[in-house]
């Protein structure tokens, strides 16, 4: 009798082994497989749906994932979440470029800012600043009452205002290219020169001075998160071609070209940036605002995404 109840035993053990303990398939041995993990330095595209974009300009984070981009090439400023995908908004504004976020340090709310051209606006159209005689490009606030506006019109200028007037505070002069985009941060603003330069403006006393962080090409969009600084690059030629970004550690000043058209691991229909302008950083993404260049290219007149380290 014992023996037919171990022969019982070990038949019901060989079944149980064979059915792989009752664990789950996915895997040769029963295990799922893990998802793919995306490195450092891999470049993706956001999708913007049917929303097709011209000639993206600035761009800025405001709220959760909400990120506005001028359009310049449509006249017009579109936020998209970027947790789902979907474009919450959408206006018509002539020529827009610069956008800044202004927030409410009481409340934690956020109101979109942009410069077009001649005059600076928000919400959905409404005019803060307008007729300038000037050419508004980039903007940044120092804090909700006070913000900076570069102007790459005659010699090439920065603007103070302040949310208790509509005339300019302050005319900040004496940069050694035109003023483009431009970031806040621990009290300074830092402005990407036309001549491969990054100035940093002290707003106590309106002075500045060309930072030590090295050799940039047609300098564009700044971008600043934590120890890290992120430049855009138009490239040698000015044209879009070979742009590419460069990531400057605020620390020491290290400079190193952080993605290209042959630096990081692409994942989109074509490899290269064409005339990344653009930046804004969100939840471990660089994202960047491509326009246009000569060659036809598959990524133009897209937003990327960049993962960072």
């Amino acid at each position: 009798m014992k023996k037919i109840l171990v022969g019982i035993e070990l038949f019901l053990a060989a079944l149980l082994m064979g059915c792989g303990g009752g664990g789950g398939g996915g895997g040769e041995s029963g295990t799922v497989d893990p998802a793919p993990t995306i490195v450092a330095k891999t470049i993706t595209l956001f999708d913007t749906g049917s929303h097709a974009l011209s000639s993206p300009k600035l761009m800025a984070f405001s709220g959760n994932g909400l990120l506005t981009v001028a359009v310049q090439g449509s006249n017009r400023v579109d936020t998209f979440n970027v947790n789902n995908g979907e474009r919450v908004s959408s206006f018509n504004v002539n020529d827009p470029i610069g956008v800044a976020v202004k927030t409410d340090p009481l409340t934690g709310a956020t109101s979109v800012y942009y410069a077009a051209g001649s005059g600076i606006y928000t919400g959905g159209g409404s005019t803060v600043v307008a007729n300038v005689g000037g050419n508004y490009y980039g903007l940044t606030f120092l804090s909700s009452t006070e913000f900076y506006v570069g102007n790459i019109s005659g010699l090439g200028t920065v603007v103070k205002y302040t949310s208790a007037s509509i005339n300019a505070q302050g005319t900040l002069s004496g940069f050694s290219g035109f003023p483009a985009a431009l970031v806040a941060h621990n009290g300074f603003i830092y402005a990407t020169l036309t001549d491969g330069n990054i100035a940093k403006i002290n707003p106590n006393n309106g002075t500045h001075t060309n930072v030590a962080w090295g050799v940039f090409e047609n300098p564009n969009g700044i971008a600043i998160d934590g120890d890290y600084a992120y430049v855009a690059n138009n490239g040698p030629s000015n044209n879009g071609v070979g742009g590419y970004i460069s990531r400057i550690k605020l620390s020491d000043g290290s400079n190193e070209r952080f993605v290209s058209d042959t630096i990081g691991t692409w994942q989109t229909p074509t490899q290269g940036f064409c005339s990344p302008t653009g930046l804004a950083v969100y939840s471990g993404y660089l994202y960047v605002s491509n326009g246009t260049c000569p060659s036809n290219d598959g990524n133009k007149n897209k937003i990327l995404k960049v993962k960072l380290p």
